[in-house]
């Protein structure tokens, strides 16, 4: 069976869904078909590293170190050349890039040094929460110009090939959808460790427990969760809250959260997501932006219901009134009524909780996305003729 050499490309690998998503892309792949690499700019700022994580994997990090997420001339320019050189000596057979920056430079380069099979995830989308209207018009116009230098592009969600349709980005032909997955493997056992789990993190066995898990960082709207926090709090006497997750508003937080004490808790990175998601009782996700919001598979697959944002791919995650509650964004009253409203009714709740863990388990797991993504490539060398 003929072997093709595959180069990922993502800005940096920081704590976040693109970057899970494209390490398990490359840890997954199969070595009888597919030789796979990893470039990535470095890694810095406030949102933490999978780089340990990815090194311990046993794949290597290929080091491209003028590739940074802020747009900077110089730099970008430098990159590019970087990876024209590295994708020229290497000879791959396909690039995938992933997220704006990387995507942009990735594409150019690789059309620019002949790659065969170009591919690119943008892993949601930079329209809205991100940038001001300039720099958002800006990355818009690179996704339209790059778009044309990609064979195909990966979306999370059939919302996420239509948002960037309206915005006149690539071809309807060129989309696919392929969800980014989770590990499903830890969850059974978290689940079974509920009541435990509660304990060690010292809540009373009757706490009705509140919770978000991701980068503290202004477009996953955590700010909001706090002050519906501080609405619940004055319903709800048993209701308590959580937050874990490490980023630049950690300290914006720790303010804003000090007036309900112990009943507000920090808990920072944390390496047992599995085990915080199952010991919640609701799962909030106030995000501004979100290309599908993997961490709603994972209060899924523990089995929680979950109150999230009406944006971008979530309404196609959390189904409305059957595995969760949705909200529009920036709205911390409509959380906090969501909230209420599932502490209400028990048995809704559980059965929003199973209908969910239903829909995630095993429909959304790493392996199928990794099928999926590999179905993409075989498809594609298909078209080119390449494997003869």
């Amino acid at each position: 069976m003929k072997r093709f050499r595959i180069a990922h490309v993502i800005t940096r690998l920081c704590k976040g869904g693109a970057q899970e998503n494209t390490f398990h892309s490359v840890r997954l792949a199969n070595r009888d078909r597919y030789e796979a690499d990893l470039f990535s700019g470095p890694t810095f700022g406030d949102e933490g590293s999978i780089e340990d994580a990815v090194r311990a994997a046993g794949i290597e990090i290929v080091r491209v170190p003028h590739l940074v997420r802020r747009v900077a001339p110089i730099s970008d320019l430098l990159a590019l050349r970087e990876l024209q050189r590295l994708f020229g000596m290497r000879r791959y057979d396909i690039v995938h890039t992933h997220t704006s920056k990387a995507g942009f430079l990735g594409r150019l380069a690789a059309r620019r040094t002949g790659v065969p099979i170009v591919v690119h995830t943008p892993h949601g989308n930079i329209f809205d929460g991100y940038f001001n209207r300039w720099t958002t018009r800006l990355f818009i116009g690179m996704e339209r110009y790059a778009a044309r230098y990609a064979d195909r592009i990966i979306e999370l969600t059939p919302g996420g090939i239509e948002a960037h349709l309206e915005r006149n980005i690539g071809r309807r032909e060129q989309f696919e959808v392929v969800f980014s997955g989770i590990d499903l493997t830890p969850f059974d056992s978290a689940r079974a460790r509920r009541d435990e789990t509660r304990r060690t993190l010292g809540f009373p066995a009757d706490t009705f427990l509140v919770g978000a898990v991701g980068r503290l960082e202004p477009i996953k709207g955590f700010a909001y969760f706090v002050e519906a926090a501080h609405m619940v709090a004055e319903r709800l006497p048993k209701a308590q809250f959580l937050v874990a997750g490490q980023g630049s508003l950690e300290q914006e937080l720790r303010a804003i959260s000090a007036p309900l004490g112990d009943r507000f808790r920090l808990l920072g990175p944390r390496s047992d997501v599995p085990a915080i998601m199952a010991a919640l009782d609701v799962f909030v996700l106030a995000s501004l932006n979100e290309g599908m919001g993997r961490v709603l598979l994972e209060a899924g697959a523990a089995g929680v219901a979950s109150v999230a944002s009406r944006v971008g791919g979530v309404p196609e995650i959390v189904e409305e009134g059957k595995t969760g509650l949705l909200v529009p964004p920036r709205d911390p009253k409509a959380i906090a009524g969501a909230i209420c409203a599932l502490a209400a009714d028990d048995a809704r709740r559980k059965a929003m909780g199973e209908a969910a863990r239903a829909k995630i388990v095993p429909g959304y797991g790493i392996e199928r996305m990794q099928e999926k993504i590999e179905s993409l490539y075989e498809a594609l060398i298909k078209e080119k003729q390449l494997d003869t």
